[in-house]
């Protein structure tokens, strides 16, 4: 990787460290509906491969939205967006086996409907205060380092 490279991964790490969780979710829901979307177009365009690699990014991203649950926290809420996880990632490898559009599309619903719900209440959140010295950032954050 070339200099250049090397400071365009460091401004990236350091633009989602410094994220909050919410922003971070809708960016994650984004690129699952992206590559979701690519993938349908390809099963219809008979790209075997680009809907393979498609459905394998969305399954990625629907595991690090899993992954980012706190179930303890969260309660029924959360526990009931594991189960819908948990039905888009079987839906994805379906549609991946049967190079049929239909779980795609049914899992592109949900996330676009799920992406709205999280978009909506990141709007309704009050805006972060700067650290204020000697007491804890107000901004939560996540890692997405595996």
């Amino acid at each position: 990787m070339n200099t250049y490279g090397r400071y365009q991964n460091a401004y990236r790490q350091a633009a989602v460290g410094t994220m909050d969780q919410n922003k971070l979710i809708v960016m994650l829901y984004d690129g699952a509906i992206r590559q979701t979307k690519l993938a349908i177009q390809s099963m219809q365009n008979g790209q075997i491969e680009k809907v393979h690699n498609s459905l394998v990014k969305s399954k990625n991203i629907i595991s690090e939205l899993m992954a980012s649950l706190d179930l303890e926290k969260g309660g029924d809420i959360a526990k009931n967006l594991q189960s819908l996880y948990v039905y888009m990632f079987g839906q994805l490898i379906e549609a991946n086996m049967t190079k049929q559009t239909q779980p795609a599309e049914t899992v592109l619903r949900l996330l676009i409907q799920l992406r709205e719900a999280w978009a909506a209440i990141g709007k309704t959140q009050p805006a972060p205060q700067p650290a204020t010295p000697g007491m804890p950032d107000p901004v939560k954050r996540i890692s997405l380092k595996g």
